[in-house]
């Protein structure tokens, strides 16, 4: 039989292990994830949620001024990040290397995409 103390030692250890797992689907279920417009101009945003694999019509579009900071989120359907395009007019910038969604950006749950104007377009990073 188990003393007290070491009773209580596995409920505080069982307990611990089910806040871990309860915060865990969250992030994946809503994720968030902020854009910092460092530009001069005004941008649109299309955000498409987690699951969308083809992003045919985005679930919001928002729009962030010049110099304007602001965080987003999507329904992430078990996958833990949204996708996004953003445009300057009518021209996507912040295109994907890969070939998903029309080259839609994966912005993954507390992530920060930093856009800045370059003398050869746009520049955009993670961090």
């Amino acid at each position: 039989m188990l003393s007290k103390s070491a009773m209580t030692g596995c409920l505080a250890s069982i307990m611990g292990v089910g806040l871990t797992l309860s915060a865990s689907p969250s992030a994946e279920a809503s994720p968030r994830f902020t854009l910092a417009n460092k530009t001069n101009k005004s941008l649109s945003v299309d955000i498409y949620n987690g699951g969308d694999g083809v992003c045919m019509e985005a679930s919001k579009t928002k729009q962030l001024s010049a110099g304007e900071t602001d965080t987003y989120g999507c329904a992430g359907n078990g996958k833990g990040r949204c996708k996004i395009e953003i445009f300057k007019g009518g021209d996507r910038i912040c295109k994907s290397l890969s070939n998903t969604c029309n080259t839609a950006i994966k912005a993954k749950d507390d992530s920060i995409l930093f856009i800045y104007k370059t003398d050869n377009g746009y520049d955009c990073q993670f961090q």
